[in-house]
């Protein structure tokens, strides 16, 4: 089916041709991508195949390409399986309207398959998937029972998919609602049920998006080509199902606004579409090679990535075609709200997500990530793939930090329980201390006050509270001495006590690349007595 010119369907259609040309230019039909790939030649035909015509030699010999890959090596410097499920869900797609390149299925260019077995939702949701596009009842059946235990156990009360518990990803929660809407839209899968966890799934994506098309601000893989895609792909299934919230068309647009601007000279879109990872320098060289690009995990490869977002955003473009576009979408909601341990706030100046501090920095972000209106970013996003010797470490995230007599540096993440408190507090304790941060959320500022107080006698020499990690170019404001402002993108940091750099901590990184580190020092309150610090996010707008 055509899609419609000047839809985001035709945006999409037009991106996901761009990228099967870049993907064509890169690859060898005998050897292959340059670069390592688990599912890049699976996903590459899956796309190619859209275009017969253009791409049919290509698609030829991608499948010849897997039919010789040896399935038991292991691939790259990590020594990865093959990734059966990824692999094995682009095949089934690709052979849905019949045989291609002289095969017939996707079991006469894998021979025996088989399945990884990873025990996160997104990988259980492809092998339900895989299963229920298959031929064998049994195995289908298999695939529903599949679907049911995944979503039982990584689904939340409203709707957001965790790929494994207690740590959110914006990108993985996209990837599982597509997912659920393929199972639906394209296999037929017709329970209540499903539809139900489908729309549930979905109106947590719309309800977690930020200004400026932002789908995956939070968790593993934020801001990575792949959860664009995924959420674009998701939001168009409930288009084509209609039950996709409102300013569902307006968030479509926007996505479509960030690829197209992300997409390079050479018509590919890059794994990090922020190209923090092309600009930042990081030093010393990290221990793993990966690192050296900021934001990217060990299992990341760009021709995976570049395949993956080139195929789904076809397959969105396919489930948009049939759906009728208005002229003047409705614009995303307001939201306020405090739903699967997620905080947002969505108004006309900014939007903005929180999650709770942990032990698994991934998937932490205790102050708010803030997208404005026009854009702008004033604050880090935090976290990313610990390793050893990695450079994300939790001194990057903004929580009290206690300084040791010899001048070492011990956080507060260590056997601590935090928890949200109300939709506006977060109280994280131990048997020596309590923690606890208020957020003010108004339509000009935003307020933080931090408050610790210890049930012992301290043993540190010092306690940095706050300890604020702010982009590197944030800088003390002029005129406003003793470090107490700060200007930052489209916004001034205001704090009630004066702030040093603290130099001996560094370098710490975050997804927005490096970071400086701002606080206030001084001796440990006695047992029971609170030390407090306050301060505010004012958006000059």
């Amino acid at each position: 089916m055509n899609v419609p010119d000047g839809t985001v369907g035709a945006r999409f259609d037009r991106l996901a041709e761009r990228i099967a040309g870049a993907l064509a230019a890169q690859c060898d039909p005998e050897a292959g991508f340059p670069d390592t790939e688990f599912y890049g030649s699976a996903f590459a035909a899956m796309l190619w195949q859209r275009w017969p015509e253009r791409f049919g030699s290509d698609v030829a010999a991608a499948c010849e390409r897997l039919k010789r890959q040896d399935k038991q090596a292991r691939i790259g410097l990590w020594r990865n399986r093959f990734h059966w499920e990824f692999v094995r869900f682009a095949l089934a797609d690709l052979f849905r309207s019949g045989p291609v390149a002289g095969y017939r299925t996707p079991e006469d260019v894998l021979g025996k398959t088989r399945f990884v077995g990873n025990r996160v939702a997104n990988w259980a949701l492809l092998r339900s998937t895989v299963r229920l596009a298959g031929e064998s009842r049994l195995q289908q059946g298999v695939g529903r029972v599949e679907r049911w235990i995944a979503l039982a156990v990584y689904q939340k009360p409203d709707g957001f998919i965790e790929d494994q518990r207690g740590a959110p990803t914006q990108q993985y929660h996209a990837f599982a609602t597509a997912l659920l809407g393929y199972q639906i839209a394209v296999l037929g899968e017709s329970s209540a049920g499903l539809q139900e966890r489908f729309r549930s799934a979905l109106h947590a994506l719309v309800r977690t998006a930020l200004h400026d098309g932002e789908v995956n601000a939070v968790g593993r893989g934020r801001f990575q080509s792949f959860g664009y895609a995924a959420a674009a792909l998701a939001i168009a299934f409930g288009l084509r199902l209609a039950c996709a919230p409102e300013g569902s068309i307006k968030l479509l647009r926007a996505i479509a606004d960030r690829l197209e601007a992300a997409l390079g000279p050479d018509e590919a879109l890059p794994l990090m579409i922020t190209q923090i990872d092309e600009t930042e320098a990081v030093t010393p060289a990290p221990e793993h090679a990966h690192q050296q690009r900021i934001g990217w995990h060990s299992y990341n490869n760009g021709p995976d990535y570049l395949a993956f977002s080139g195929a789904i955003l076809k397959l969105a473009s396919e489930q948009l075609a049939a759906t009728p576009e208005p002229g003047t979408p409705l614009p995303l909601p307001l939201e306020d709200t405090l739903a699967d341990g997620i905080r947002v706030v969505r108004n006309a100046a900014y939007s903005a997500i929180t999650t709770l501090p942990r032990r698994t920095i991934t998937a932490a972000q205790p102050l708010p990530y803030i997208v404005m209106a026009d854009g702008a970013r004033p604050l880090a996003s935090y976290g990313d793939e610990v390793l050893p010797g990695s450079i994300y470490t939790a001194l990057s995230l903004p929580l009290p930090v206690f300084e040791q007599r010899d001048g070492g540096f011990r956080d507060l993440l260590s056997g601590t329980d935090f928890r949200w408190s109300g939709p506006d507090k977060i109280v994280g304790e131990t048997a020596t201390f309590r923690f606890e941060r208020r957020f003010r959320f108004e339509a000009g500022s935003i307020g933080i006050e931090d408050a610790l107080t210890l049930t012992e006698a301290p043993g540190h020499a010092m306690l940095h509270l706050p300890w604020l990690t702010l982009p590197a170019e944030a800088e003390p404001a002029a005129g406003t001495g003793a470090g107490t402002a700060f200007a930052l993108d489209g916004a001034r940091l205001k704090s009630d006590l004066p702030l040093t750099e603290v130099t001996a901590a560094a370098p710490q990184y975050g997804v927005s690349g490096l970071l400086r580190i701002w606080s206030h020092a001084a001796p440990p309150p006695p047992p029971g007595e609170i030390a407090e610090a306050r301060y505010r996010i004012l958006f000059t707008a």
